[in-house]
């Protein structure tokens, strides 16, 4: 049986097409909305395991990921995804519990 663990990219140019307008902060605000959004769409399936690639520029998007994580969700449990798979602190796994 396959894993219960899918990927979803934050970097904007992969999930905004109007992305070169936006200002940094739209771009952040884009990002956390797609993020919270997912959480909340599948917030029903226990046991499923959510990466969020993020990258490892410098750590706004991480922090903001994190804090949202705390804040909304305090029940999943989150954690660095793979570093094979993403690099080091590129994406972080959520569990949905």
């Amino acid at each position: 049986m396959k894993p219960n663990i899918i990927s979803i990219d934050l970097h904007i140019e992969k999930i905004a097409k109007g992305y070169r307008s936006f200002a940094p902060a739209d771009s952040l605000i884009y990002q956390l909305e797609l993020f919270e959004r997912t959480l909340q769409s599948n917030r029903f399936n226990k046991g499923k395991k959510i990466d969020f690639v993020h990258g490892s520029g410098k750590g706004t998007l991480r922090t903001e990921l994190i804090k949202m994580l705390q804040q909304k969700f305090p029940g999943f449990i989150y954690e660095d995804a793979p570093f094979a798979t993403y690099g080091y602190q590129g994406a972080l796994r959520v569990t949905i519990r």
